[in-house]
């Protein structure tokens, strides 16, 4: 860790950061429609989030005659600046992003599946930012989705932390979900709010990201040291993948702080429970790196 003394100094200094997450009542779910696949129900609904709002998701359950309950996973979706899209390329309704149907390809392999848009992204964008089907890249960048206010990385920093926790509730309600493991997948955006949130929400029991993990001297959205966050993490699972194409400093920072942070694992007697990962590729979430964190998470949360 770094110079902080403890746990409890890093939860205390992350939640001053991030401000009061506010009381969370009913979902007040309504389902929109279902879907029938060979394979899997996929079902559109949305549920409240902050009083009066709606947080449309898909919701993805496999086709099977067992009535037991299921892991599930919290499926957060990437930006890429196509904030139109949001969490269809979770569901593998994006043809130009295939290494993004994470969510689609975890229910064949027997997961419920959420996959909710974020914050002024796909559904819910804002009409003053942009239209429905504008991306962020029309002329503004980034202002347009993820750093604006409220926004997945905008200043309202217990946003995105209260968005995870209602679709964890949501999980929770489920007759089909086994509560007590559940897990959350993400890549570049999603991966950020795997990291934001996991410190807040005990229930996610494993996770797996990619692409992920801004650091203190670039841009730092975490309010601690990201090696920090993850000793908040730990014991709980955890896999990270990183591309070193993408980013080839990132990639070494990372592999240092994996190995220091291994430690924290190692005493706990639970050092299969951190993994890590490099490939030589840029930023996406290659075939071999999906594999490698579905493997992960099947072993923390099918057969742990």
């Amino acid at each position: 860790m770094s110079e902080l003394n403890s746990k409890k100094d890093i939860k205390d200094k992350l939640v001053k950061w991030c401000g009061v997450i506010p009381e969370r009542g009913a979902l007040n779910t309504q389902e929109l429609y279902r879907r029938e696949y060979a394979q899997h129900t996929e079902i559109k609904l949305t549920y409240e989030g902050e009083v009066g709002e709606r947080i449309p998701a898909y919701l993805l359950i496999p086709r099977d005659e067992s009535n037991t309950r299921h892991p599930a996973i919290y499926a957060a979706h990437q930006c890429a600046c196509q904030c139109d899209i949001g969490k269809e390329q979770v569901v593998g309704k994006s043809p130009a992003w295939p290494d993004q149907a994470y969510g689609l390809e975890l229910v064949l392999q027997g997961y419920v599946v959420l996959a909710p848009d974020a914050n002024k992204v796909g559904e819910r964008c804002d009409v003053n930012l942009r239209q429905a089907w504008e991306t962020a890249s029309d002329g503004e960048g980034q202002k347009k989705c993820c750093t604006a206010p409220g926004g997945p990385w905008g200043p309202i920093r217990w946003k995105p932390v209260f968005d995870v926790m209602r679709g964890v509730d949501y999980l929770c309600e489920l007759d089909c979900v086994d509560q007590h493991r559940i897990g959350m997948i993400g890549h570049s955006m999603g991966a950020d709010l795997t990291i934001w949130a996991m410190p807040f929400e005990e229930r996610i029991k494993a996770a797996a990201i990619s692409g992920g993990g801004i650091l203190a001297d670039d841009w730092f959205p975490y309010g601690v040291p990201y090696e920090d966050i993850l000793s908040l993490i730990a014991p709980r699972a955890f896999f990270e993948f990183t591309e070193i194409k993408d980013r080839e400093a990132y990639a070494v920072k990372k592999r240092a702080i994996h190995t220091r942070v291994r430690s924290i694992y190692q005493a706990s007697g639970v050092i299969d429970r951190l993994g890590y990962m490099e490939l030589n590729c840029e930023h996406s979430f290659p075939t071999e790196a999906r594999q490698a964190a579905y493997a992960f998470l099947k072993k923390h949360l099918f057969d742990g």
